[in-house]
C-alpha cells in the first residue's frame, strides 16, 4: 500500500491527485484534501442523466394534506384532492330536538409558509360527500380514488394562509389561526343534524351514515397560475361544526384512527418531460426535471464507475454529489425545494430505496444558498458498491444508479425544479467527486 489517489469527476471531467498513503488506511468521511501531495492528471467518466416517471406514493400517513391546483407553463397542470373521514364527538348524542342553524367545514392551514404557487390566484374548491367507504385496512396511494357525486359545498377565492379568521364559538366570536371555512349545504346539514341514536351508537354506524368528504379543485382558475396549500386536519380548528339553537354547537373531528389521504394527478406536462420519460436507459440530457407529488424524478447513472478498480483494489474515503438548478427556472411563486433526496432503486422492485448515507448526519440534501444548489455525501453507498464489486472470488455489480427526488413529506410541498445536468462546465451543472486510496 504505497500511494493514495484523489479522484474528482466533475461536470468538467474528473481530476486525480496521487498522494502518499496513511499507514493505517483510515479516512474520515468528511476529510478534506489538505496535506495531500503528488502528481495530478485528468480522466473522464460518463454521467447519464434523464427524467423518469415517479411511482405512486403512500399518502395516508403523510403529516398533512394538500389541496389546490397549479397550472405551470412548463410542468403542466397538477391537482391535489384530499379525502377525509370524521369521528363522532360523543356516542349516542342526538341533537335533532334542537333547531339547526348551519354546518361549516373548517380546515386549518398547516403554516404561513406551507403553500406553493401564487397566493394571489383565485381558485375554486368543491366539497363532495363520499358514496364509497374508505377502506379500513389497506394503504391509500396518490393514484387512488373513491366515489362521489353531488357537491355539498364550494369555495371560490384566494387561499389566505396568512390571515386569521373570526368564527362563532358558542355564544361568542372567536379569532382563530388561518383556516379555510366552507359552509355546507342544507341537505347535508340536515343529514348530520337529524342522525338518530342508531346512526350515532358507534363509529362504524356513523361511517355507514357519513362516509367522509373529498375536497376537489376545479380545473378553471379565476386568476393567476394557481396555488396549493397544506392543511392540518389534526389541528385544533379543523373540524365539521354543526351550529344549532343559536348558541350550541357539535364538532366532528379527524382523529388518529380516521382515514385520510391525498390524490395527485397531472396533465399537459411539457413535451421535453414526456420525451425523457420514454427515452432509453442509456439516454442523456443536460436538463432534467423534478416534480413532487409523483410528477417526475431524475435518474443519475455512472456506468463506468468501476473502471478505476479494474486492475487494483481501492478504498473510498469520500464521495460527494452536487446538484444545481437551471438559472432563471425558479422565482418567487415557484421557489426551489427546501431539500432534495438522493435514493437508489430497490434491488427487487426498482422503486425508491434509501442509501446507507441517508441515515447519517452528514448526508446533506438541504438547499445551500452559497452554493445555489444541494450537496450530498454518499461515501458509504459508493464504498459498498466497490466492496461488492471487489469481493473475491466473484464480484457483484450493484451499480444500478441513483434517483434524485423532491421529498413527499417534511415538508409537504408541490415543488418543482429544473436540474442543470450539464457536464464539463466549470462551476455549473452536476458534479460527482470521489476520493479514494489504492490498497
Amino acid at each position: 500500500m504505497k500511494y493514495s489517489f484523489l479522484i474528482s469527476f466533475l461536470i468538467i471531467g474528473c481530476f486525480f491527485t496521487a498522494c502518499k498513503k496513511k499507514a493505517d488506511n483510515v479516512f474520515l468521511v468528511n476529510e478534506g484534501t489538505v496535506g495531500f501531495d503528488g502528481n495530478g492528471y485528468t480522466d473522464s467518466f460518463t454521467l447519464l442523466t434523464a427524467t423518469i416517471r415517479e411511482d405512486s406514493l403512500k399518502t395516508d400517513s403523510l403529516s398533512n394534506n394538500l389541496i389546490g391546483i397549479i397550472k405551470d407553463p412548463f410542468f403542466g397542470e397538477y391537482h391535489a384532492r384530499s379525502f377525509f373521514q370524521f369521528n363522532l364527538p360523543e356516542l349516542g348524542k342526538v341533537i335533532s330536538s334542537g333547531t339547526l342553524d348551519s354546518v361549516v367545514l373548517f380546515m386549518q392551514y398547516t403554516s404561513k409558509s406551507a403553500y406553493y404557487g401564487d397566493l394571489n390566484s383565485e381558485v375554486s374548491l368543491d366539497v363532495y360527500e363520499l358514496n364509497t367507504a374508505l377502506t379500513a385496512t389497506n394503504a391509500a396511494y396518490s393514484n387512488q380514488n373513491y366515489g362521489f357525486t353531488t357537491s355539498i359545498g364550494a369555495y371560490t377565492g384566494k387561499l389566505k394562509v396568512n390571515d386569521s379568521i373570526k368564527i362563532r364559538d358558542l355564544s361568542k366570536k372567536a379569532t382563530i389561526a388561518p383556516t379555510l371555512a366552507i359552509k355546507l349545504s342544507a341537505s347535508f346539514a340536515n343529514k348530520l343534524f337529524n342522525a338518530n341514536s342508531t346512526d350515532l351508537s358507534s363509529q362504524t354506524d356513523f361511517l355507514n351514515l357519513f362516509k367522509g368528504l373529498v375536497i376537489v379543485p376545479s380545473p378553471n382558475l379565476l386568476s393567476g397560475n394557481g396555488v396549493m396549500a397544506a392543511v392540518n386536519m389534526y389541528a385544533a380548528f379543523s373540524k365539521i361544526r354543526i351550529y344549532y339553537n343559536d348558541t350550541m354547537q357539535s364538532d366532528f373531528k379527524v382523529l388518529d384512527d380516521s382515514r385520510r389521504f391525498s390524490q395527485y394527478y397531472f396533465r399537459n406536462q411539457n413535451a421535453e418531460i414526456t420525451k425523457q420519460k420514454t427515452a432509453s436507459k442509456k439516454a442523456n440530457f443536460d436538463t432534467t426535471f423534478l416534480q413532487s407529488m409523483t410528477g417526475a424524478k431524475t435518474r443519475i447513472s455512472i456506468p463506468y464507475l468501476f473502471n478505476i478498480a479494474k486492475s487494483k483494489s481501492i478504498s473510498i474515503a469520500k464521495a460527494e454529489l452536487i446538484i444545481r438548478p437551471v438559472a432563471g427556472s425558479y422565482g418567487s411563486t415557484t421557489p426551489l425545494p427546501a431539500r432534495l433526496l438522493l435514493l437508489k432503486p430497490d434491488a427487487t422492485t426498482g422503486l425508491n430505496a434509501s442509501i446507507l448515507d441517508a441515515f447519517e448526519p452528514f448526508y446533506g440534501g438541504a438547499y445551500n444558498a452559497t452554493l445555489n444548489g444541494y450537496k450530498f455525501n454518499i461515501t458509504r453507498h459508493i464504498q459498498n458498491l466497490f466492496i461488492d464489486y471487489q469481493r473475491q472470488p466473484y464480484g457483484i455489480d450493484n451499480n444500478k444508479g441513483l434517483f434524485l427526488i423532491i421529498p413527499t413529506d417534511n415538508p409537504i410541498a408541490p415543488s418543482r425544479m429544473m436540474v442543470d445536468t450539464r457536464k464539463r462546465i466549470s462551476n455549473a451543472g452536476i458534479e460527482f467527486k470521489l476520493y479514494y486510496s489504492e490498497l
